[in-house]
């Protein structure tokens, strides 16, 4: 992830490039945070560069916006694009952070000077590095099967996702089952890795993928405490002081076609059924950075 600051006295404006995921949030917070919500001035945020935004990524803008309401200031996001911009809708987020698609509306609306331009060029701040797939990848036995393990480790994150969305181009994966299938595995995993486990121990969670027909099947295997995801407090978004808590989960069960549950053997094992259907204009999802292509 990329943080991009464009220096004005006005307002705050900034870019963000790349994957707003649970390792994103973790090392862009402090930037980010010095760049907008402690200078206390009306912010706007260009989103056309996200390619995939988690629940916690939807959580790290909010709690941002909640600190500028209580200076009195506005946080309005510019440009989402795709399914970042569907689950920003989905969310129902946008009823806090208003959604504009042009700059100059986006100044306005937060009470920013449209005519002032930057005082300086645009600097960024590398926040993540571009994932890549490492050489030590375990090979997929049949081709359409992909089988990983992780650590229960926030680390472990970036390799599992470049090896995931390799596949996932491999077999040309509509754009919108892509960006589920990344967003099951954010939401499930990641809540597996901070609350499943009672000790500081290592612990391995096993990740599959399979295309199997016109669908993709995602099964999670940990050893930790029994949870069922479908069970989870449900996301509330019509509540006075909106919150995220349960938005993850929520996110999951509103774009996949199937989720299962069961406890066997002490493990807890999660199945999510994705259908692949072919998206208007031939967008794919892609292994490199995450954005739709159109396959030629």
């Amino acid at each position: 992830m990329e943080l991009i600051i464009h220096e004005r006295d006005d307002i705050s404006h900034v870019a963000l490039v790349g994957r707003l995921d649970a390792t994103a949030v973790e090392e862009l917070e402090q930037s980010f945070l010095q760049a907008t919500t402690t200078r206390g001035l009306p912010t706007v945020v260009d989103m056309s560069g996200v390619t995939f935004m988690s629940s916690l990524g939807i959580g790290f803008l909010f709690a941002n916006t909640k600190k500028l309401k209580k200076a009195g200031c506005k946080l309005v996001l510019l440009n989402p694009q795709g399914m970042v911009e569907t689950v920003l809708k989905t969310s129902k987020m946008d009823k806090v952070m208003p959604l504009v698609y042009e700059l100059d509306e986006a100044i306005r609306m937060i009470g920013g000077d449209p005519t002032m331009g930057a005082k300086s060029s645009a600097t960024a701040t590398d926040a993540t590095t571009v994932e890549q797939a490492p050489d030590s990848a375990p090979p997929a036995t049949p081709d359409n099967i992909l089988k990983l393990s992780i650590k229960n480790e926030m680390s472990e994150l970036e390799g599992l996702y470049a090896n995931v969305n390799q596949f996932l181009a491999k077999h040309k994966t509509p754009y919108r089952s892509g960006y589920a299938v990344n967003l099951a595995i954010e939401e499930l995993v990641v809540n597996v890795i901070r609350y499943a486990y009672v000790d500081d121990d290592e612990h391995a969670i096993d990740i599959g993928l399979g295309v199997i027909g016109e669908q993709i099947i995602l099964e999670i295997r940990d050893t930790g405490r029994p949870f069922d995801p479908r069970e989870a407090p449900p996301h509330d978004p019509d509540v006075e002081d909106l919150e995220v808590g349960g938005l993850g989960l929520t996110l999951v069960l509103d774009l996949v076609d199937g989720l299962t549950y069961r406890r066997e053997n002490e493990k807890n094992h999660v199945q999510v059924c994705i259908q692949l259907r072919a998206e208007e204009g031939g967008e794919l999802w892609s292994a490199v950075n995450d954005t739709a292509s159109t396959e030629s």
